[in-house]
């Protein structure tokens, strides 16, 4: 009995050495990546800070109105190769811009939408996905197992809105968005996809 508890507090003693080293590593990262991280965020928010700056010195956009100009709202991805205002030739206040991962409907955007075409004067109003989307290049299952592999945490739980097919789904929500009983009468809903590679938007 005596020999049993030694060797069971022994495996003991061991899995918590290991936790621990493990758990020491760990820190001993975040000890040398956490300085490096603050230091190239904090370059960053100075760089932003003076280019912002610039574009201030020369901003002519003071008293446009808070409405949509040209009376469009655009529901797009929050891919960093998307430049809005630059991909129609729109300046300051022309659009509404709604975007999210993939550039979908989803129930709060929907809100947005609709609350932008009664309020904002959004009536025309354009759902444009993107090629090569992240959002559209694997399941729920595999996005979970990566996110898991790169941040060491628990995403067996998280559910993002992952796309199967770009195509149907841009297809279903604009269909969707028209038919939505609280949209402003006489508001329009269009498709497009907009091609990272070429700056070309394709219209469904």
């Amino acid at each position: 009995m005596h020999l049993l508890h030694h060797k069971e507090v022994a495996h003991t003693l061991r899995q918590e050495s290991f936790s621990n080293t493990l758990l020491g590593k760990q820190e001993q990262n975040a000890a040398v990546l956490g300085p490096f991280i603050m230091n190239e965020a904090t370059a960053l928010i100075e760089s932003l800070k003076h280019a912002n700056g610039a574009y201030a010195s020369s901003f002519d956009a003071k008293g446009v109105a808070g409405k949509a100009g040209k009376r469009l709202l655009l529901l797009t991805c929050m891919d960093s190769r998307i430049v809005p205002h630059a991909v129609f030739g729109l300046k300051e206040g022309d659009m509404k811009v709604v975007r999210n991962a993939g550039g979908q409907l989803n129930p709060e955007v929907t809100k947005d939408i609709v609350l932008a075409s009664h309020v904002l004067d959004c009536e025309c109003i354009v759902i444009m996905p993107h090629t090569r989307c992240a959002m559209a290049s694997k399941s729920t299952t595999e996005i979970r197992e990566l996110l898991g592999e790169l941040s060491g945490k628990d995403f067996s739980s998280f559910s993002p809105r992952m796309i199967s097919d770009a195509s149907t789904k841009l297809a279903e929500d604009v269909a969707q968005l028209q038919a939505h009983p609280l949209l402003k009468d006489g508001a329009t809903v269009h498709g497009a996809i907009y091609d990272v590679d070429t700056g070309t938007v394709q219209w469904t």
